[in-house]
Formats: C-alpha cells, structure tokens, sequence
C-alpha cells in the first residue's frame, strides 16, 4: 500500500470521462489532490472515494457533506466551484501522467531520485559527489545516519567501556566529537577564521543547508575539506583510544586533514587542484599563528 501510495502521489490524472479519477484523493486539479488543498472540505466530505465523474455529472455538484458549509468552509467551497466551473468531461477514458519525466513515461530512476531528493536527507547525496575515496564516502554516510561507532552508539550494543570523549570529559557522541567538543570547536573556529565559513552546528545542517547560497564550484571544494576534517578527527580518536597515544593536540589534526586534502586533491580536475593546495597552506598558516599564540590546553578557547 505504501509503494502505492509512493507512486500515485507523482502521478497526475488528465481527466476524459472521470470515471477513473478519485475526485478527492488523486491529483488532476491543481499540483496535489483536492483532499490537501481543501483539508477543511475533506475532513467532512461523506464519501471520499467518489469519482470526478459521480460529482460533475449532476447539476448541482453530486457533493454530500456531514456538517454546514460556513465560515471558511463556505469560503474554500466557493474556491473550489469557481475551478470546477472549468472542467468539462469528455467520452474518452482518463489518462495518467508520470509527473516526474519530461515524455510523462514511467520509469524506475526517476522515482528513485525523486525520493532521494525529496527525503529529510536529501543534501547527502552531495557525499556522493565528492571527490574522495568511496571508504571517506560511506564514513560520511554513516557520520549522517548516526550508526558511527562513537562511544554512545557502543553503549547501545551493551558495551560497558568508559564513555567519555578522548578529548575532553564529555560523553562521547557524534555530534559532540565532531562539532561540540573543545578540540572540535578550535578546528572549526580555525576554519572559519581561515575562509570566514560559518561552522555548522548540527550534524543535519552539515549535511543540509550549511552551505546554501555558496557558490556551486566553491561548495564542492569545502566539501573535499569537511570529509577530511571529519575523517582526521576520528582517526586521531582512534589513536587515543586503540593506539594509546595520550597528546593530540589540534595541530597534528588540521596537519593530518591538510595531508589528506593534498592527496585527494588529485582525484580532482586540474582546474581544482590548485585552490585545494592553496586552502591547505593558508589553513596550515592561521593554524599555527593560533598555536603559537595561545598554545593547546582543554581551557583553551578562542573568543567569536
């Protein structure tokens, strides 16, 4: 029922004879069914399964309803005649139309897309797109999802280590390793600082609408630099924990991510490349002016 569902809802109905088309709940009248665009109407309508046909054959219009038609309701109804007055009814059978191709032909990909696009997640298709390798991609898949296995997630699985961030002492969570954590907090505050790029504040804006409204060419290079970022904080917190190094300080991080922007940098078109390199060494720059200064202590903060 629901693949059903799926499919009628990026269908539309040019109407014939209207014997075939629900009057309510298929779309033939306007971009959605009538059952949306007239929830007030619908909500009391008696029999939501009648066809275009049963309504528009009988004069006046073959609608029942289980309460009056006042107020708002009056108005929407008035609304709704007015369109109705347009439709005529022909001999020949409705049609249906696939909403979602130029031609109006059915076909597999594009539903596909469609959804894609249109779900909660839509901007990570973007990770896709990226020009890195495809274990950086599903790790950016999984960072999206959730399914990371930072120490929260492990809990989940009845794991009963310590749970605590390797940076600070925190819980260790997604969003909290790679946005909220102190050490997270100067590597971004140095990227900002660095390309005056906003930091996201959530894992759903990193992966949505964080980079609206930026230049297309330029959105993808932050991309490459967002993968690595990321990557180079989990690898440095798998240091911590299974390596049993004890000091990391965010340095050797942006270093660790840098090197890996240099060497992605060649999966890139030529025309890319450079900008990538550039990036690098100015990060690199603002990052030790930061380190020189101020040095790397949990306390440390820099001011907005």
């Amino acid at each position: 029922m629901r693949t059903k569902a799926a499919f009628f809802n990026r269908t539309r109905f040019i109407i014939g004879n209207g014997e075939n088309t629900r009057f309510w709940e298929d779309t033939w009248l306007g971009a959605q069914p009538l059952a949306l665009q007239y929830p007030l109407l619908y909500n009391i309508a008696q029999r939501k399964q009648t066809t275009v046909a049963a309504v528009l054959r009988q004069t006046p219009l073959n609608i029942q309803f289980r309460r009056a038609l006042i107020g708002n309701r009056w108005v929407r109804w008035l609304h709704l005649v007015r369109r109705l007055m347009d439709i005529s009814l022909s001999d020949y059978p409705d049609s249906i139309r696939w909403r979602l191709t130029t031609n109006g032909t059915f076909s597999v990909k594009s539903m596909y897309d469609h959804i894609i696009d249109t779900s909660p997640i839509s901007k990570s298709m973007n990770i896709w797109k990226v020009k890195v390798p495809l274990k950086i991609k599903i790790f950016m898949w999984f960072v999206h999802k959730g399914v990371v296995l930072t120490k929260d997630n492990l809990a989940k699985r009845q794991w009963k280590g310590n749970k605590r961030c390797s940076f600070c002492q925190t819980h260790e969570m997604i969003k909290h390793l790679f946005l909220d954590c102190p050490m997270a907090k100067l590597l971004w505050r140095s990227i900002q600082i660095t390309f005056n790029i906003t930091p996201p504040t959530s894992i759903h804006m990193l992966f949505g609408t964080w980079l609206d409204g930026v230049n297309v060419l330029y959105a993808k290079l932050i991309r490459v630099g967002t993968c690595a970022i990321l990557w180079a904080i989990w690898n440095c917190r798998n240091d911590l924990v299974f390596n049993r190094m004890n000091y990391i300080n965010f340095l050797q991080i942006i270093f660790r991510a840098t090197a890996l922007i240099r060497m992605w940098s060649l999966l890139t078109p030529a025309a890319t490349r450079e900008p990538l390199v550039t990036g690098c060494v100015r990060w690199e720059m603002v990052a030790q002016v930061i380190f020189n200064r101020y040095g790397w202590r949990h306390a440390n903060r820099i001011r907005p």
